[in-house]
């Protein structure tokens, strides 16, 4: 059993905790009911978004305690306007113990392309 036990934790070791997505895949996953953050501003939000996205601004101060209210264990898209901001909030999802980050790294520019 312990071989068992061994393959098994090598699997969950490489299996990313942050996964890099593309459009389809966005699409795909709204359609599993995966909750989506948009992590710009209140103004960037409100001009428009994907989805249902819930707005958690990156630049607030109160950011990671916003973070803190939300299941770990469940997944979550991310994105920003082009990357930069979601690249970052993932490495601060990873080290609060998300278990799950869909980063759709080319933002919403790519998502209102066409």
């Amino acid at each position: 059993a312990s071989d068992v036990y061994k393959r098994q934790l090598l699997v969950f070791l490489q299996s990313p905790v942050i996964q890099d997505i593309n459009k389809d895949q966005v699409n795909s996953l709204i359609n599993d009911k995966v909750t989506v953050i948009d992590l710009r501003t209140e103004k960037e939000f409100e001009n428009g978004k994907i989805g249902s996205s819930l707005n958690i601004d990156f630049q607030k101060r109160e950011f990671i305690d916003n973070l803190n209210k939300l299941d770990k264990e469940k997944p979550y898209i991310i994105y920003c306007m082009s990357g930069n901001r979601s690249l970052k909030a993932s490495h601060v999802m990873r080290s609060l113990g998300f278990k799950i980050i869909y980063h759709y790294k080319k933002g919403y520019n790519d998502w209102i392309k066409d």
